[in-house]
């Protein structure tokens, strides 16, 4: 079975996020720079669409031509990910062409929220899920306040599913649940990390094979990692802890988070505007104010170390 390229080498699979016009519609043009400035920053793989891409707000039509973009600018320099979540198995299924068209690593499927409930639906979801492809699928087990999947429901995925080939934990706590699934499903199983973040390191030490992370930020993640991997731990926490101001900020919730990282993006002259189709968030001038502050923090480390020195 194909394995994802970062499997050997532990990475940064980035989630794109989707640039919209002042009118809310599609922008390629930032989309292109997006993917262009990660991989030359030293990204090791995209997922696209997933939650930071706001894609429960994207249209079946716009996911299909974003990640077309997305490989075609991409040319296949780094792995894709393609994000096919949806809470329907039929809808997942429908984006299954795409993984062949643009050559995917793999295909991501997130765990219906309310099947955590219902765990007895969860197997024959991914069953109908992954009889659409023979593309190695990932399953993102997601929760934001909850533990997630056990165990026990995870060896019956495995057992049920010939082409599973990871996870994608963002449950509370995730750092444990990385150790547990590694020593249950062994080092062929790939586990990656992304809500989880801010406690970066601490999956690394874990031996997790990707953090999922926005993709903002890229310039400093990839000087972080480059300490970690080159066996410089003691300077990848210290730059680390000198993000995590930003880090703990973006982390309160999915619609600052996405706000934030949206202005940082316009801020580096990569997006030209900062729309969101995601309702609910607002700036005032407590929280714009310290947005603010913390954008000048980031540009200060991404010019101190931002060239993976």
């Amino acid at each position: 079975m194909p394995r994802l390229e970062s499997r050997l080498n532990p990475g940064i699979i980035s989630v794109l996020q989707t640039p919209f016009d002042a009118e809310g519609h599609f922008d390629s043009a930032s989309m292109g720079r997006l993917v262009e400035d990660a991989i030359q920053s030293g990204v090791n793989g995209f997922l696209v669409p997933a939650v930071a891409s706001e894609v429960a707000f994207l249209t079946e039509a716009e996911r299909f031509e974003i990640v077309r973009l997305v490989a075609n600018v991409n040319a296949k320099r780094v792995p894709i990910i393609l994000g096919a979540s949806a809470y329907e198995a039929s809808e997942c299924q429908k984006f299954a062409s795409l993984t062949e068209e643009i050559e995917a690593a793999a295909w991501l499927v997130a765990v219906p929220g309310e099947l955590y409930e219902q765990p007895d639906r969860i197997v024959p979801f991914f069953q109908e899920v992954s009889s659409a492809t023979e593309t190695p699928l990932i399953i993102q087990d997601l929760q934001w306040n909850g533990s997630g999947l056990n165990i026990a429901q995870m060896e019956e995925l495995q057992q049920a599913l010939p082409t599973l080939d990871g996870i994608k934990i963002e449950t509370v706590p995730a750092g444990p649940k990385y150790t547990a699934v590694r020593e249950r499903f062994g080092d062929d199983f790939f586990i990656a990390g992304g809500w989880a973040v801010p406690q970066w390191i601490e999956a690394l030490d874990r031996g997790v094979d990707a953090m999922i992370p926005e993709t903002a930020m890229i310039p400093v993640y990839a000087a972080i990692l480059n300490d970690y991997q080159t066996g410089n731990r003691a300077r990848a926490l210290d730059r680390f802890r000198r993000l995590l101001p930003v880090l703990t900020f973006t982390n309160q919730e999915i619609g600052l988070s996405i706000a934030f990282f949206k202005r940082l993006l316009v801020r580096r002259g990569i997006f030209k505007h900062d729309t969101m189709r995601l309702p609910g968030f607002t700036w005032d001038r407590y929280n714009d104010r310290i947005a603010n502050e913390l954008i000048e923090l980031y540009f200060e480390l991404e010019n101190e170390f931002g060239g993976h020195d």
